[in-house]
């Protein structure tokens, strides 16, 4: 065989290997965006059963003792939907968390939270994001569009607690993400906690298209992106967490289980690296997976977020500049 046949023939070859592949990468990136934007979303019945079974949650105080309000507020894809649990301890300032819940989840994943805030005397928001629970929506972002609702959620507590109320954001997983990357758009934040976030959208996706697939993330995230900007307006480039960290002097308190393998926690790490504000911390909890480092150790747990919640409340109050 003639020798430019040879070439022609290894040339089509590298030609049809690379279609293949190509074929390939985007019925997995069709894959990666669907599971991201359009999960299976548990209902409010299912929350309530696996925190029960899993979590060891009763929620006697919920449905007796907390005197809770619904309430509804305009979000990017219809209404979003949650409930106000007012705290009638006296303190000499209105204190609100605000809690947002993890990716497939909804509002109820955040009692276990809330109850920690209750404690410490907070009034406490919990809503469910667009496309979970009983809130409007068609997809969700990874805190693309989530972190615009929050800020509409914020205005309400701030009508309901005052202009001056001392507000704090607590997100676990997508929720962490969201509360981060509200940091970018507004300034009456005094108080993050991040519970398993990912510092960057590309990296974690890549990540765990690696861990998923064995495959390389280029260019499989890339298409998916492609693909998200044109279906959904969603940019994976506009959601990098440790930008919105890295603008911020607002304390955060990085929470990340140890043994997690779906969102790393060296994510955790390299946020807290770029923090600003010298009250921030980071708490790698022991034989923790994702979302679990509560379940792990929730005595723990509650440790840490009383004690930073009232180191921030303190310095706050020591603080000439404090807002």
């Amino acid at each position: 065989m003639e020798w430019y046949w040879i070439l022609l023939i290894a040339a089509g070859g590298v030609v049809l290997l690379a279609l293949l592949y190509t074929i390939l990468a985007t019925i997995v990136a069709k894959g990666t965006l669907r599971a991201a934007t359009t999960p299976v979303a548990h209902t409010i019945e299912e929350a309530r059963s696996f925190q029960t079974e899993y979590e060891g949650m009763d929620y006697v105080d919920y449905d007796t003792v907390w005197r809770k309000r619904n309430f509804e507020v305009d979000g990017t894809r219809g209404k979003l939907r949650g409930e106000v649990i007012f705290n009638d301890a006296v303190s000499d300032r209105v204190k609100v968390a605000i809690i947002c819940h993890g990716h497939t989840w909804n509002r109820i994943t955040s009692l276990k939270y809330a109850r920690i805030f209750y404690a410490e005397g907070f009034n406490v928001v919990i809503y469910d994001h667009a496309y979970f629970g009983l809130s409007d929506g068609e997809f969700t972002t990874l805190g693309y569009y989530e972190r615009q609702d929050l800020s509409s959620v914020i205005d309400y507590a701030r009508v309901l607690f005052g202009k001056d109320a001392f507000v704090a954001l607590h997100g676990e997983s997508m929720g962490a993400v969201t509360v981060l990357c509200e940091l970018s758009m507004r300034s009456d934040i005094d108080a993050v906690i991040a519970d398993c976030a990912f510092s960057d959208t590309f990296l974690y996706f890549r990540q765990l298209c690696l861990k998923a697939t064995r495959l390389p993330g280029f260019p499989i995230v890339d298409i998916s992106n492609i693909m998200s900007k044109r279906k959904f307006g969603y940019d994976f480039a506009s959601v990098s967490p440790i930008e919105d960290v890295r603008r911020s002097d607002v304390p955060i308190c990085f929470i990340h289980g140890a043994k997690d393998r779906f969102i790393r926690p060296e994510h955790s790490r390299n946020m807290y690296a770029a923090a600003r504000n010298p009250l921030s911390e980071l708490h790698l909890v022991p034989n923790a997976g994702h979302a679990r480092s509560y379940h792990a150790d929730n005595a723990a747990y509650t440790r840490i977020v009383s004690d930073f919640i009232r180191k921030v409340i303190d310095d706050r109050g020591n603080s000439p500049d404090a807002r």
